[in-house]
């Protein structure tokens, strides 16, 4: 099992960075794997608990689709991903945000995933490589939220 957990500290108010960090069409500006997100079922508004999404990843020189169901969503809080069933990494992502009295937030990604089949031939060095893709797209979110000009390069 891989479970990595960052944080950051980002001078935005707490409402702010859970709107755009629960919005999974969001995700391609500031997590460098994700390159494209679509709705699997046409709704209205942002999704909510139940809502599913494929993401169109590239990660160790593959490309792959990588549906998910939100499992959570409590505003400015909490929000939780996990992959369905044709996933092809058992994963769950939690995002957790705390309000800090500098009107900033604390943003706190977790992953937990059970490699199998030819990624877990490869579970320690997967887990370094998330480990350090999460500190690079942590960086590039604060940049982002922050209205730095210079988003980092990804």
């Amino acid at each position: 099992m891989i479970r990595v957990e960052e944080s950051v500290e980002i001078n935005r108010p707490v409402e702010e960075v859970f709107s755009y960090t629960s919005n999974p069409e969001n995700f391609p500006q500031w997590a460098a794997t994700v390159k494209e997100v679509r709705q699997d079922a046409p709704e209205r508004g942002p999704l909510r608990e139940g809502g599913r999404f494929t993401a169109t990843q590239k990660a160790l020189g593959r490309s792959f689709e990588a549906p998910f169901e939100i499992i959570d969503y409590e505003p400015n809080r909490r929000y939780a991903q996990r992959g369905t069933e044709e996933h092809p990494v058992a994963v769950t992502m939690v995002f957790a945000y705390e309000s800090l009295s500098s009107d900033g937030t604390r943003f706190r990604p977790r992953i937990e995933a059970e490699p199998g089949g030819c990624f877990g031939l490869v579970g320690p060095v997967l887990e370094r490589v998330i480990r350090r893709q999460i500190r690079t797209n942590l960086e590039t979110l604060k940049a982002l939220l922050e209205g730095r000009e210079e988003v980092l390069d990804r």
